[in-house]
C-alpha cells in the first residue's frame, strides 16, 4: 500500500456545523461591560467613570486586543472617562482655509484631542478590502 491510498478519517460531525473558536471572548466581554459601566457613571461619579475606562484600555492592552476606534475616540487618552458632551466634555468645530477638524476637550483632565476631518479621507475600517473575517457572538445557554 502506498502513502497515497491512505485513507484519512474524520471525525464524526454529528449533522451540526463546527463553530469557530474566538480568542478572547471573555475578554472581549469583560471589556465591553467596562465600558458600559463607564458610559452609566459618566454623568454622576467622573471618577469611577475614568477608572473603568482605564481599566478596559489596560485589559484590552494585557490580552494585546483592539478596541474598535469609534469606542476608542469616546474614551479621553489621558483619564480614561467617557467623553460625553456637554457634560464630560467640551466639542468645538474648526474650520479654517485647508484645515478641518473638531477639538474634544476633556472636563475631567483637560487634555484636548483633534479629529480632523476632510472630505477624501476614509477611515481603514470603514474601507471594504479591511474586513477579513466576521464573527459574530451567540449567548450561550
Amino acid at each position: 500500500m502506498d502513502s497515497t491510498d491512505k485513507e484519512v478519517k474524520k471525525p464524526p460531525n454529528d449533522g451540526k456545523k463546527s463553530s469557530k473558536i474566538c480568542v478572547g471572548r471573555e475578554t472581549h466581554e469583560r471589556m465591553n461591560f467596562l465600558y458600559q459601566a463607564a458610559a452609566l457613571m459618566s454623568d454622576t461619579h467622573p471618577q469611577l467613570s475614568a477608572s473603568y475606562g482605564k481599566l478596559a484600555k489596560s485589559i484590552g492592552k494585557k490580552a494585546v486586543l483592539r478596541m474598535e476606534p469609534a469606542i476608542k475616540r469616546t474614551l479621553c487618552v489621558r483619564c480614561g472617562v467617557l467623553l460625553n458632551p456637554a457634560t464630560t466634555a467640551d466639542i468645538h468645530d474648526h474650520r479654517h482655509k485647508k484645515l478641518c477638524y473638531v477639538q474634544v476637550d476633556c472636563r475631567h483632565c483637560g487634555y484636548r484631542k483633534r479629529f480632523y476631518n476632510s472630505k477624501n479621507h476614509q477611515l481603514w475600517l470603514d474601507k471594504p478590502n479591511s474586513l477579513v473575517e466576521r464573527i459574530e457572538f451567540h449567548a450561550s445557554t
